[in-house]
């Protein structure tokens, strides 16, 4: 598929909590995430999948080993037609899509531009429109679990022709405030309080978390959704459970759970 040169990278970029990439090993049709340098990082993961699944959101296959030390997802660029025959799909993040060849995965140019740029990306590849209205569950999922690190190649699409593309699912889910991080090696640790991409585009946005208003905005008038308070409070719900799930849960640390809590109950309010 071409790469688009949509303007998604514009200036304005901003040292970020930069999660990352835990050891991965490749099995076929599966990967397996490691436990990473952040305390329960795979557990992070598996409760973000797990609200966003219940939320509606597409996601791929997962599940947690049961010492909550890997988690395992299906490959969603593989379909297994239940023939014998796989059909491995075409598949581009934002970044590349966009013209940004970010080869390092630490690179700073992945956290350049803005959700709107990207839902205009979209619009651009003539996707049917309930794509726009799935972009907008994925970013309002972030906000509200206060996922600071859905940069650009956190986001793609997939495809089996210039003509058959549509939005990827979600996947790279984590809440990141829950973690601290240095701007500089021996720097002060720090606190992540920011988005990793501006909501809107513009010179004078920032990447502060929305409003609700804010939020509802970006939602009608930038990805069409009708009705996005109604997004809202199934994302909300499809956390709430996903808390109360965690409680009798022997892999999901008690303490660590009550840190994602309160994350989770400020970015429920955006349903209230």
């Amino acid at each position: 598929m071409p790469s688009l040169s949509t303007g998604v990278g514009i200036a304005g970029i901003q040292p970020k909590i930069m999660v990352p990439e835990p050891a991965t090993i490749p099995i076929p049709s599966l990967i397996v995430k490691a436990a990473g340098i952040y305390p329960h990082l795979t557990v992070n993961e598996y409760l973000c999948l797990s609200a966003a699944r219940r939320a509606g959101i597409d996601v791929p296959s997962f599940a947690l080993s049961d010492d909550g030390q890997m988690l395992i997802l299906d490959r969603f660029d593989l379909v297994d037609h239940g023939d014998g025959h796989i059909e491995r799909l075409g598949f581009e993040d934002i970044a590349a899509l966009a013209g940004l060849r970010v080869r390092d995965v630490l690179a700073d140019r992945k956290y350049q531009g803005s959700y709107q740029r990207i839902a205009e990306l979209l619009r651009q590849l003539q996707m049917h429109s309930d794509n726009l209205h799935r972009f907008f569950q994925q970013v309002a999922f972030s906000v509200m679990v206060r996922n600071g690190d859905a940069h650009l190649k956190n986001f793609g699409v997939l495809y089996r022709s210039s003509t058959d593309v549509w939005l990827a699912p979600m996947f790279d889910v984590v809440t990141t405030s829950v973690y601290k991080y240095a701007q500089y090696p021996g720097g002060p640790e720090l606190e992540d309080r920011t988005l990793a991409l501006k909501l809107f585009a513009g010179r004078h946005r920032t990447k502060t978390y929305p409003t609700t208003e804010e939020l509802h905005d970006f939602g009608r008038r930038i990805c069409g959704v009708g009705q996005p308070s109604r997004v809202l409070e199934a994302l909300a719900e499809g956390m709430r459970q996903t808390l109360d799930d965690a409680k009798g849960d022997e892999r999901v640390p008690r303490e660590f759970v009550a840190k994602i809590r309160g994350v989770w109950e400020e970015g429920m309010r955006y349903a209230r």
